[in-house]
């Protein structure tokens, strides 16, 4: 829309929030609060995008660089004192600013859309939207005359006895026309409970001028929810698990408890996939068909492809081909690639390593930098000691070894196709393909070692 400039309000420290960083960055369902509008927001394509920030300002530019123009709030003295940092940019804009909190996660550009038709099928100097709410404290309340017309907003903190069981409340959107917003903004005072510049006595202002101003009802009153408290967070990311576990459970995933499932939005996941409780599927994941995942599984940024089985296990930026069990209790640290058919057991951790089709470490198994070959057994207890204190080296498995139960793999190392080690031995020199490498000590028995002591 060239029309169109958003402003964003971003720039708060979230008192009640308390909370050392930015309110707008703290993580809601895996992503930043702020991450939310913003998406909506581009998906209505404005002209230009303003973020007005504040407390600790450089956190914010250093995750949100693109398409998007800065102001400072210096002091963070209330709303209109912080859309009115904007007016050097936008004085002169030919159109419409659309005015936002960067912590209404639920809004979306359906909803936005709306208000900007409505805004300009009736010539408004200001349009906003409320919403109905069963519980409205600590919300500004719409007033209303006997004609249903918007008289006013009062803020929760100046609200008097007789108007607190208003139910409507501002949703704190707004639509204004340029020369009216920015007129208004230079006229308000401090003269509230807060000591701050309310945005919304620019209602107030525009009224008292004749200004043409209307309020319409959202829809859906959660798209005006905003978050002040880590309560309210809480509240805020169980529904946006919720929403994505409704979504994938209607493109045929099956979620046997949803309300113990944790999934974010991007997450793919394949038809007939079984998805058990306690598990929580992060970032980009993409999961294939007919897999079993948990229960009590972590999957962070990885590819997983059909029918795999992850029970109680970490899986980290890794590649799972088809048909791999992981499990229970294994952990995959980032960089492996799992090729099809592959076991990986209980209490085995693997780091940065290629394990080739139908191998097993069945259990109590450390593999770093390692490159594994087809059809190969690892044994119980087994470790690849990768790290010589400077760098770590390569660690490498040929075709259809077997490694014995408690070995250690001296690292850089290689082991032939076909070849087996003893149990319990160290292996610190390269063995030939179809070779038996044993080092150990040799046993040896003390007879009448206990009489004698």
């Amino acid at each position: 829309m060239n029309d169109l400039a958003v402003v964003i309000m971003a720039a708060g420290k979230g008192k009640r929030i308390k909370s050392r960083y930015p309110k707008v960055l703290l993580q809601l369902a895996g992503k930043p609060i702020l991450s939310y509008i913003l998406k909506t927001v581009n998906q209505i394509k404005p002209a230009r995008k303003i973020l007005v920030v504040g407390y600790q300002s450089d956190k914010i530019k250093e995750l949100y660089k693109d398409d998007l123009e800065y102001v400072i709030q210096e002091e963070q003295l209330g709303t209109a004192h912080a859309v009115l940092q904007t007016r050097d940019k936008l004085a002169s804009f030919p159109g419409k600013i659309l005015v936002l909190s960067g912590d209404t996660p639920f809004l979306t550009a359906r909803s936005l859309q709306r208000l900007l038709r409505h805004h300009c099928r009736q010539e408004n100097s200001c349009t906003l939207f409320s919403a109905i709410l069963q519980n409205p404290y600590g919300y500004g309340r719409i007033i209303r005359d006997q004609r249903k017309r918007i008289v006013g907003i009062i803020e929760e903190a100046d609200l008097p006895e007789d108007k607190k069981d208003i139910q409507e409340i501002n949703a704190g959107i707004y639509c204004f026309e340029v020369s009216a917003l920015y007129r208004s903004l230079a006229r308000i005072v401090p003269d509230n409970q807060q000591k701050e510049y309310y945005l919304t006595d620019v209602v107030k202002i525009l009224l008292a001028e004749g200004g043409k101003v209307e309020s319409i009802i959202l829809d859906d009153s959660s798209e005006a929810l905003g978050i002040n408290n880590r309560q309210e967070l809480a509240e805020a990311t169980y529904q946006i698990y919720q929403r994505t576990c409704q979504n994938l459970m209607l493109q045929g995933v099956s979620i046997l408890d949803p309300r113990n499932t944790f999934i974010e939005e991007g997450v793919k996941i394949g038809q007939d996939t079984v998805i058990y409780p306690g598990t929580l599927i992060q970032k980009d994941t993409c999961i294939g068909r007919d897999c079993l995942i948990g229960p009590y599984a972590q999957i962070i940024n990885s590819r997983i492809g059909k029918r795999v089985k992850i029970w109680a296990s970490i899986v980290e930026e890794s590649i799972l081909e088809d048909e791999v069990q992981i499990g229970p209790y294994a952990h995959l640290r980032p960089g492996n690639k799992i090729k099809k058919g592959v076991k990986v057991g209980n209490f085995v951790e693997v780091k940065k390593s290629i394990i080739g089709e139908d191998s097993k470490a069945s259990h109590l198994t450390y593999l770093g930098d390692a490159l594994i070959g087809k059809r190969v057994n690892i044994g119980a207890g087994t470790i690849t000691c990768n790290y010589d204190g400077i760098k770590k080296n390569q660690t490498i498995i040929e075709d259809e070894v077997f490694i014995g139960s408690n070995n250690a793999l001296v690292a850089p190392v290689k082991i032939g196709k076909k070849s087996y080690t003893g149990a319990g031995s160290t292996i610190t020199e390269e063995v030939p393909p179809k070779s038996l490498a044993i080092a150990r000590s040799r046993q040896r028995n003390i007879i009448g070692w206990k009489r004698k002591k």
